[in-house]
């Protein structure tokens, strides 16, 4: 994965900015490319799933059929092979090894969402491209722009901005940034394939900005 191919650094360095005043006690920030769209993803890691995977040579499973899979297994219980039924039995059949514990009369589902993703700031040209990119981005995390330069209609573009729950902000002079619109806080949801799906593209990024680490932010 690979992020901000198109934004030019001054742009890059308001997508921190904004990072930093939004999501201070965020562990990570890493670079994303995915659903049509550039993202500065600030992301809390699990440490103990982490090191679990890291162990077990397990990266991130992107798969959301196994995924959704997964999920009709219980976390962490002991199901026979006897109580499963189809859909079960095809999670343990294509699920990545490392995803569950698999005995001679059960299995364990030990598999769980690798990070928690609370911001994606999406740096942009102009506020309306900025805005639908951000929307992308609605089912998973709390969501904010950044602007090199203040929109024709600043007006305009906060009253969208307010309306789709998305925070607005503004370089300024001091390669600050200047918030113009507050983001909508994100309102968590019962966790599907897809929600799952995107904490492990989040995770591949992750992996792809810290091959080497540990799992723990440096101080």
């Amino acid at each position: 994965m690979s992020g901000f191919v198109t934004s030019p650094p001054v742009l890059q360095g308001g997508a921190s900015a904004v990072a930093a005043q939004l999501a201070p006690t965020a562990g990570w920030t890493c670079r994303f490319s995915a659903l049509g769209a550039e993202a500065l993803l600030c992301l809390d890691l699990d440490q103990e799933e982490h090191c679990r995977r890291r162990g077990e040579g397990l990266g991130a499973v992107v798969d959301v059929g196994v995924l959704d899979l997964l999920l009709g297994l219980p976390l962490g219980r002991r199901v026979g092979h006897a109580g499963l039924g189809g859909r079960e039995r095809r999670a343990v059949a294509k699920a990545p090894s490392g995803c569950l514990c698999v005995g001679d009369d059960s299995v364990i589902r030990v598999a769980r969402p690798p990070v928690d993703v609370a911001l994606a700031v999406i740096s942009a040209r102009g506020w309306r491209r900025g805005l639908e990119q951000a929307g992308r981005f609605a089912p998973f995390c709390a969501r904010a722009i950044v602007l090199e330069r203040a929109p024709r209609d600043v007006l305009a573009a906060c009253v969208e901005a307010d309306f789709y729950g998305v925070g607005l902000f503004l370089m300024n002079e001091d390669s600050g940034v200047d918030m113009l619109v507050p983001p909508e806080p994100y309102r968590a949801v019962r966790i599907s394939a897809r929600i799952w799906w995107f904490a492990e593209e989040a995770y591949g990024a992750y992996l792809a900005a810290y091959p080497t680490s540990p799992g723990r932010a440096a101080e």
